[in-house]
């Protein structure tokens, strides 16, 4: 759906007005918020001391009262339990003060409690209170009790009755029921506000509920720090905007160290905020809906030269005379710019007829460029960057009997096939990395050859390959002729084996196939033994033909993958690639012994030559040089021909020697 610039702009203020908008409200609202809670702590922290105070002087009261009622007993300690038990009864404002009053020996043994039964006997030794006060103290309160019989909530108070000179006489005490009409159940009826609420924690070990509006919770355990009367509520994500957390107050008492909670819920402690806000909404809604229209109605009548202005310029191309309608006569920016598209379109109508002359020209040079591309003998192709041909000449397409627009749009590997696209697939990375790559493609069995080069089609700028430009020609006659030069080099005329020098290659090669695979090699040499003793006797001639018939043995006696060479006159190498082991060697160190002692029929003549073999083995790991190599087999057949001729022998390994 396509929406107006007036329409886009109305909506992009009404939005950044809304953002400011909210951006204050959030503002006020945070501070709103702070200030409102501190003033609703202040309140209820001014209110819990108020109650905490009030539960204090009611204690004090009570300590007051038993302090008296020990005076009053002290002159009676020596009359019978039941006379003293009377007069407490009739001396104590019950239940309105305690709900019983009692009189304990030193010893810890109850003389009277006017809750118990005449003559029943009662050990309250253990007591906390009791201990306090034996302690020294002159005002004890226990932790919070459970009646034994009522199972009603309940605490103790307790004074010392002491002699005039401070011994221990007695200890009076006065037993307060908290769930029944006394000063404690008028502030439990109490609210804090008008859903808040008051409770009372007791304190030592077992914290619980000495008061909480909730009856059934009383004496149910409580927290010793922080509690909140059981209203705990888990705190909102955006507590300014939503509150969650109500206003808690406390304060301990001071006689017994048991703590007053208030707690104001938060939907009643910021109910005025929350109101005030709900309004604010509505108002700020209200007016952004004013301020959008108003604005709308501006801006269609400021933008109205703009819209004039787009419309001609969706004319122009199909209709150059609404041109004439541009309000190029408005002195600001849409005047301006009026004018300056005015200008543009005149200029492209200009560049756009010579863009046409220079099409038709790059067309006439690209049929010209074709026409000499088809005319070179050698393949001329260019390639994007997805390597799919974009051109081809016509002995690129002669070669691969395709016609040229069939072979357009294929990749290199759907007209070359894998193995050769493969063999290239490193220069085409180096090639499209920008840099020149020539290499040659042999065909299978020494087949046609061919010289590539790939070429980078830089971009106008310079800095992206676009694609490749390739060149190829057949060089297979070539590369024969010079096979054939570089063999007639290497080859011995008379045996036809390798030469000293093909000898040499040969070696250097094996042996750094072996560092690289890391698998043994092995050089053997042969020596004809008292060749100078047959060329002597039957000539030179004769000679020569032994030493081509003992060649093509040596070459039985052989893999066929392995380098037989004639080093020298009557010296012969073999070059052994993968040699398994020593005793591989030694069997055909010892077939070229017995081939060698078979007759040779030459002219007429039954010659019977020995051999003599030295071999050494090549262990990669032993690091040593060719040099070094053919030392070692050349002591060990200097070694066989000093013990006797017609035999063989292993060179000792590197670390043996």
């Amino acid at each position: 759906m396509r929406h107006s610039l007036k329409y886009r702009v109305a909506i992009a203020t009404a939005v950044v007005v809304t953002l400011i908008v909210l951006a204050r409200a959030l503002f006020a609202q945070y501070y709103a918020f702070q200030g409102l809670t501190e003033l609703r702590q202040s309140q209820q922290d001014t209110l819990v001391r108020m109650v905490a105070g009030q539960l204090d002087e009611k204690f004090e009261a009570r300590a007051t009262d038993l302090r008296r009622l020990a005076s009053q007993l002290q002159p009676m300690l020596g009359q019978p339990p039941a006379v003293m038990k009377r007069f407490a009864a009739q001396a104590v404002s019950m239940p309105q003060n305690f709900n019983a009053v009692f009189l304990v020996w030193p010893d810890g043994e109850m003389a009277f409690s006017t809750a118990v039964p005449d003559g029943q006997r009662i050990h309250l030794g253990d007591r906390d209170y009791f201990r306090e006060v034996l302690d020294g103290s002159a005002f004890a309160v226990s932790d919070l009790l459970r009646g034994r019989l009522s199972a009603a909530p309940g605490v103790v108070m307790a004074v010392p009755l002491r002699a005039p000179d401070g011994r221990l006489l007695a200890v009076v005490g006065g037993a307060l029921n908290l769930s029944e009409n006394n000063f404690l159940g008028q502030i439990a009826r109490s609210r804090v506000g008008l859903t808040g609420s008051y409770c009372l924690v007791s304190s030592g070990e077992n914290p619980r509920y000495a008061m909480h509006a909730d009856a059934g919770k009383v004496m149910a355990p409580a927290r010793a720090i922080g509690d909140n009367c059981g209203l705990e509520t888990p705190r909102a994500a955006w507590e300014v905007v939503s509150p969650s957390q109500p206003i808690v107050a406390r304060h301990l008492l001071e006689t017994n160290g048991w703590e007053v909670v208030s707690v104001l819920p938060a939907r009643e402690a910021y109910a005025p905020l929350l109101e005030v806000r709900s309004k604010t909404i509505l108002t700020a809604g209200f007016s952004l809906v004013v301020a959008a229209l108003l604005m709308w109605l501006v801006i269609r009548r400021m933008l109205a030269p703009l819209e004039l202005l787009h419309r001609v310029v969706g004319e122009a191309p199909g209709n150059p005379a609404a041109l004439a309608a541009l309000p190029t006569g408005r002195n600001d920016e849409i005047g301006e710019l009026a004018t300056t598209f005015g200008t543009v379109m005149r200029q492209l109508a200009e560049r756009e007829a010579a863009l046409y002359a220079a099409r038709d020209q790059a067309a006439e040079s690209e049929k010209r460029i074709e026409a000499i591309a088809n005319h070179v003998p050698d393949f001329v192709s260019f390639i994007d960057v997805n390597e799919r041909y974009v051109f081809v000449n016509e002995a690129y397409a002669r070669r691969f009997g395709l016609p040229a627009r069939q072979i357009v749009g294929l990749t290199l590997r759907e007209l070359w096939g894998t193995p050769t696209y493969v063999a290239s697939q490193p220069y085409l990375a180096q090639a499209y990395l920008g840099a020149s790559a020539t290499f040659s493609l042999e065909g299978q069995d020494g087949g046609e050859c061919m010289e590539v080069t790939y070429q980078p089609a830089w971009n106008d700028a310079g800095d992206t390959v676009q694609g490749l430009y390739m060149f190829a020609r057949n060089v297979t006659t070539e590369r024969q002729r010079i096979r054939s030069l570089e063999a007639q080099t290497l080859t011995d005329h008379l045996t036809r084996l390798l030469n000293r020098k093909g000898f040499d290659r040969c070696l250097a090669e094996t042996m750094t196939r072996a560092g690289a695979t890391g698998r043994n090699a092995a050089l053997m040499l042969v020596d004809v033994d008292d060749f100078k003793t047959i060329n002597d006797s039957y000539g030179h001639a004769v000679g020569d033909q032994l030493l081509a018939a003992f060649g093509e043995r040596l070459s039985a006696c052989v893999r066929a993958g392995d380098g037989v060479a004639r080093i020298g006159g009557d010296e012969f190498g073999i070059v052994l690639d993968d040699a398994t082991g020593t005793a591989s060697l030694e069997r055909i160190a010892q077939a070229i012994v017995h081939a060698a002692r078979r007759p040779h029929f030459i002219e007429g003549h039954t010659i019977v030559a020995t051999a003599s073999v030295g071999f050494a083995v090549h262990d990669p790991r032993d690091g040593q040089t060719a040099n070094e190599l053919f030392m070692r087999a050349d002591m060990a057949l200097y070694e066989a021909k000093r013990g006797g001729k017609a035999r063989y022998t292993p060179a000792p390994s590197p670390t043996e020697a």
